[in-house]
């Protein structure tokens, strides 16, 4: 078909919209309302990462038979407890962990890592023998002391032992620094009222497996998926039993929630909220630039009800075609609002243009206005046309790629711009022939615009070419991020948790795994893989049956037979002199030892300063204060003792452990009823450096090439997204050359439009290094959309100037206010994204903005650089008439 009868069409398809106007636009608008309700009902939400990539790469599809094997690693939230020390640590997260498990209508399995009544009987059984062999010598030293204070558990008492142990004729030698530095940090808390317990854990047991101030929790909840967020009534709940519990940072204790389950509910609520607020903030600054642009409140406003019911008619086709959203697709509607308000500016201001044309002297001001949007359309519809398939283009270029989560957002967005020119070509030329806006554009504005001549034209091919070689430059360094830790709002509660764990804790989070048929094949792998480097420890569940337990278990025996207490009576107290006696009595004996000692025990030392500070203190309260600070001693002191103690008796009733005996929660997290049995990788060092995790997949994969894991994970994603996104630039460039090809019909022509598409794109690139912004899962969209994008505004203006225009000054013409203003609109939309609390999409909408500036520069100064320029008085006679 002939452009001429493409625009005869346009032009009898308007009048025919126009003559009808409020039955089109009644039409339009039962059926948005319509098309928002089927949105609202039918459209879900999808918060999974690994969705974002197709299951049938061979690296997912591994993944998924892992999760389908051990189901009780997926949709967990991890509950870190963090106590002033182990003590209070464990306390903390048993009491919890008894709370949670009283809540089985929120959660369907609590798992405390080394806790439970296994642990607490057999602990023992994991120390090393010669371990195993000091804390015995250590605990049959100390059972005098334990025995009398247990008996006796009073402040007095345990003074009173200090003072025995420190005198010059001890009946024990022991090691009193531990005790010293812990009786520091009591008195210091004391004197400040800051939380401070004495750690009797320390003190007795020493260090030992499972010990420590942290603590985990691996709490399953029944999701709830009728929710926007899923996981939130369980978070509720822990966060109120920790609150009811008194686990908070007043008593020394610190619970935090991370996880897939934590991970996935923040982000959600963070995408979701971004997003409306985005759109929210992109439809305020797209009507204030509409007003400014079209200068017409009847303008603006059909233009604003025609990009909201192109906006619900795309909701709708989403939940058509797709059915739910992701983490990136949920952008389409930011996107929309950038995008499909190009096609009105266009229309409205090409009508105005007409309208300026006729002149002044319409009878009718009705068939006016219809001729006025006869003559817009049937100029500017088949560039609209031609942009919507571009645009789409740049969209649906991810589709073949297996880089589904972009593919989704492609679909949902590419079908919106056909959308949108359905609407601009329906529902607002219908819209405006209701409402009549008479806003002819001024005569006379040609004539005062800049003219590029062919001096200005040689100073924009240089900076051009100038342009080209900085950019390219920079190519060499411009990276992508496979981190989707990285995307999440780095403000989220579960966020800064994970973090904390990877940069501190001694058991990286961030493991491999594999699975063997059977145990002899898990443990053969194990020992293989043990060997490689960057690896720090690889196990199998037999690795929690002890070694050495006959030898264990006689010393343990040996230790019960000698290290027999009785859990101590607290309501056992002395009075307030006598404490204060015993304070007194313990200051002077720490003198006399640290003049025996020489001064050289830099604990004793720190003790006796902060206990003469406290003393000072101490006796400037009033006798009721120095009652109650006495009584609040005894409690940092003593009370951590019953728990030690009864935890110690536990364990020296250790018995012998085998596979079987195992506890079923433990054993599950290692293998299957089915004979699937799980190995766990370690890594050796800090993964938080890229190269770091490849070197270490890599090693691993040396001997077990199936293995996978957080760490295989984020490397394949980051290879997959990287081959689709090359993948999508090619399939989009290619289209979209052709096309040009075919429809403008001139390989020249064609250049023109490519030109600053190309020198835009190496911009883009480049600003990724420049500003610190590479490529991630989410922003990776920008170039191919950008090529999608920027062609539109490189085909109206090819398009305008290929007529007679190309030789007055090009910059006053309706085409190039609306490439402003619609490229204006266009960072609105993607510059909105930039304020989200999600990273990955505050950093999409900043590359988009930075592409789209780039766009419009090079639109509007090298596409017409690029055509032949005559000065002003060259022109022909009936071009200086116009």
């Amino acid at each position: 078909m002939s452009r001429s009868r493409l625009t005869r069409g346009l032009a009898a398809w308007v009048d025919l919209m126009t003559r009808h106007a409020i039955w089109v636009v009644l039409f339009g608008l039962v059926l948005t309302t319509l098309a928002g309700g089927y949105a609202a009902t039918h459209l879900s939400m999808d918060t999974d990462d690994a969705d974002l990539i197709s299951r049938d790469v061979d690296w997912r599809q591994t993944y998924i038979a892992y999760q389908d094997a051990f189901p009780v690693y997926t949709d967990n939230l991890v509950i870190v407890v963090d106590g002033a020390n182990a003590d209070v640590a464990a306390a903390a997260t048993d009491r919890l962990a008894d709370a949670l498990r009283d809540k089985p209508d929120l959660f369907a399995s609590i798992y405390e890592p080394g806790g439970g009544a296994f642990f607490a009987e057999n602990g023992l059984l994991y120390l090393d023998t010669p371990e195993l062999a000091d804390l015995s010598d250590r605990l049959n030293r100390l059972q005098p002391f334990l025995g009398r204070l247990t008996t006796d558990p009073t402040l007095v008492t345990f003074f009173d032992l200090l003072d025995q142990a420190m005198a010059p004729d001890a009946p024990v030698d022991l090691n009193l620094s531990p005790v010293f530095n812990e009786l520091s940090g009591v008195f210091a808390a004391s004197r400040a009222q800051d939380f401070g317990q004495l750690s009797w854990q320390q003190l007795i047991g020493g260090d030992q497996p499972g010990v420590s101030d942290r603590r985990f929790i691996i709490a399953k909840p029944k999701l709830d998926y009728n929710r926007l967020l899923p996981g939130e009534p369980a978070m509720k709940a822990v966060d109120t039993a920790a609150a009811r519990l008194d686990l908070d940072s007043a008593h020394g204790v610190t619970v935090r929630q991370t996880g897939e389950v934590a991970l996935s509910d923040e982000e959600l609520e963070s995408v979701t909220q971004g997003a409306a607020w985005g759109a929210a903030l992109a439809l305020t600054i797209v009507a204030i630039l509409l007003y400014v642009g079209l200068r017409s409140w009847r303008l603006m406003g059909v233009s604003l009800v025609s990009l909201l019911a192109g906006l619900v008619g795309t909701a709708a086709f989403a939940a058509f075609a797709v059915g739910r959203l992701n983490l990136i697709s949920i952008a389409f509607a930011v996107l929309y609002i950038g995008l499909g308000i190009d096609y009105a500016i266009h229309v409205c201001l090409r009508y105005r243009e007409a309208l300026g044309e006729m002149g002044a002297g319409v009878a009718d001001r009705a068939a006016g206005v219809r001729a006025a949007l006869a003559t817009a359309i049937s100029d500017v519809g088949v560039s609209l046309g031609l942009c919507a398939v571009t645009t789409a283009a740049g969209f649906f270029a991810f589709l073949p790629t297996s880089y589904s989560g972009v593919g989704e957002l492609g679909l949902i967005s590419g079908a919106g711009m056909f959308i949108s020119l359905l609407v601009s070509l329906t529902f607002l030329p219908a819209a405006i022939a209701l409402v009549k806006p008479w806003t002819p554009t001024a005569a006379g504005r040609a004539s005062r615009a800049p003219f590029i001549g062919p001096r200005a034209q040689r100073v924009i091919w240089a900076v051009a070419i100038a342009a080209t070689l900085v950019s390219a430059a920079a190519l060499p360094f411009v990276s992508f991020n496979p981190s989707a830790l990285d995307l999440k709002n780095p403000n989220a509660e579960s966020v800064k948790t994970y973090r904390d764990l990877l940069a501190t804790s001694d058991r990286s989070p961030l493991t491999l795994v594999a699975t063997r048929d059977s145990l002899a094949g898990a443990n053969a792998l194990a020992a293989r893989i043990a060997d490689q480097p960057h690896v720090s420890s690889a196990i199998t569940v037999e690795s929690y049956v002890p070694t050495d337990q006959d030898d264990k278990l006689a010393i343990i025996g040996d230790l019960a037979l000698t290290l027999a207490l009785m859990p101590p009576d607290m309501r056992q107290h002395a009075d307030t002199p006598a404490q204060r006696a015993a304070v007194a009595d313990f200051a002077a004996a720490l003198a006399d030892y640290r003049k025996r000692q020489d001064d050289s025990r830099p604990a004793a030392k720190r003790l006796a300063a902060t206990l003469a500070a406290w003393q000072s203190w101490f006796e400037q309260q009033p006798a009721q204060r120095q009652a109650r600070v006495l009584t609040d001693l005894r409690h940092r002191i003593l009370d951590g003792l019953p728990r030690q103690i009864d935890q110690l008796s536990r364990s020296l009733s250790a018995s012998s452990v085998s596979l079987d005996g195992l506890p079923a929660d433990l054993k599950q997290r290692w293998a299957t009823g089915s004979g699937t049995y799980r190995v766990e990788v370690t890594p050796e060092g800090d993964l938080s450096d890229n190269a770091a995790m490849a070197d270490f997949v890599a090693s691993v994969q040396q001997v077990a090439p199936d293995i996978t894991g957080a760490p295989v994970l984020e490397l394949s994603a980051g290879a997959t997204v990287s081959h689709a996104f090359m993948m999508a630039f090619i399939y989009a460039g290619v289209f979209i050359s052709l096309f040009l090809m075919i429809l403008l019909r001139s390989i020249a022509d064609t250049l023109r439009v490519l030109a600053p598409l190309i020198l835009s794109g190496l911009i883009l690139s480049a600003a990724t290094v420049w500003f610190g912004l590479p490529f991630n899962f989410a922003n990776v969209i920008a170039l191919p959309l950008l090529l999608g994008v920027g062609v539109d505004s490189g085909i109206h203006v090819v398009h305008r100037l290929r007529g007679d225009l190309r030789n007055r000054a090009f910059l006053a013409t309706s085409t190039a206010r609306a490439v402003l203003l619609s490229s204006a609109t266009t960072m609105a939309g993607f510059g909105s994204l930039a304020f989200s609390r999600h990273a990955g999409t505050a950093s999409m909408g900043m590359l988009l903005t930075i592409g789209m500036l780039a766009i419009l520069a090079t639109t509007l100064i090298l596409v017409p650089a690029l055509f032949p320029i005559r000065s002003p008085d060259q022109r022909r006679p009936h071009d200086r008439a116009r």
